[in-house]
């Protein structure tokens, strides 16, 4: 099992950088999984995890994304209510991620978006011939679902980033102030509805004490910008819009059924197939692998060549 390091990974001419983690240090003759982030999880899958992608031939790349950590943020200009809203801004971030893949020379990937992830990569893939295959992890898409997000005060702080500025910063330093006081308690109290994503938590401490000082380090407006893209309309997600798109929507077993059943109306819309985890929510892609692996083999190109 290999330690999981980042470095620092410099695109283009102006020097914006990206923290990437390649499970195993340097790119392989292996099937690539590149992985992004949601913005409560910056921190790559568990060493667990990228060890059982890697012997099934899959090596796992992680990529911190436009803001966290050390990556350059996003240009000022473009946290805005205008650019984020008409969906300026998640391309801008997509074409960045581009830059990225040609700069690693990747190709015949697979990428796997992880929740607030996932209007980065609606944009990315359609830009970006080297991905051969996508899985949509938990896209909210354009679905009237508040009620899924528990405990209610957890929903009432995500109502209120998306509704004003005042609210955007009253719900930015209750958030610090609970990760401060005690980021393990609240992570488990807002997945304490799922065993299998609470026991990811208490598998992973370590991974969610860093997920806490990334989140507590953000620019509020990277949480304006992920929240609103999320749970507000995405005016790119037209009907059909994604139905020439190599890729499914990933959806958990354990998530709410009303959550399932707008999942799946929802993905018929925009032109996806939609696949169950056989374990988890918010985390199904990550505590169910053997469906995640399965879909690899089943949608690439090459057989996947087992790590003995």
């Amino acid at each position: 099992m290999f330690k999981r390091r980042f470095q620092l990974i410099q695109i283009g001419e102006f020097g914006s950088t990206f923290e990437v983690m390649i499970y195993g240090d340097q790119l392989r003759d292996m099937q690539h999984l590149l992985i992004l982030h949601s913005i409560e999880f910056p921190v790559p899958p568990s060493p667990a995890f990228c060890d059982l992608m890697w012997q099934a031939g899959i090596q796992v790349v992680f990529v911190r994304r436009a803001g966290f950590g050390q990556s350059t943020p996003l240009p000022k200009a473009l946290i805005q209510n205008t650019p984020v809203t008409t969906g300026a801004t998640a391309m801008a971030e997509a074409v960045m991620l581009r830059k990225l893949i040609a700069t690693l020379h990747l190709s015949e990937i697979v990428v796997l978006a992880m929740g607030s992830s996932n209007p980065v990569v609606y944009r990315l893939v359609r830009i970006s011939p080297e991905i051969s295959y996508t899985v949509f992890a938990n896209p909210m898409f354009n679905q009237e679902i508040w009620q899924v997000f528990t405990p209610v005060w957890f929903r009432t702080m995500l109502q209120q980033i998306v509704t004003s500025k005042s609210g955007l910063q009253v719900a930015y330093q209750g958030i610090k102030l609970l990760i401060r006081k005690d980021p393990i308690a609240l992570y488990s109290h807002i997945y304490a509805k799922n065993t299998y994503d609470l026991s990811y938590v208490r598998e992973n401490e370590e991974d969610y004490l860093a997920a806490g000082d990334f989140t507590t380090s953000i620019n509020p407006g990277q949480l304006y910008y992920d929240a609103m893209m999320c749970l507000s309309h995405d005016p790119m997600l037209k009907d059909g819009v994604l139905a020439e798109i190599h890729g499914t929507v990933l959806i958990g077993a354990d998530s709410a059924l009303h959550r399932r059943t707008e999942m799946a109306r929802e993905a018929a819309r925009v032109g996806l197939p939609i696949i169950q985890a056989e374990k988890g929510d918010l985390f199904c892609a990550y505590k169910s692998p053997q469906t995640l692996i399965s879909l690899i083999e089943r949608h690439t190109k090459a057989p996947l060549l087992r790590v003995i």
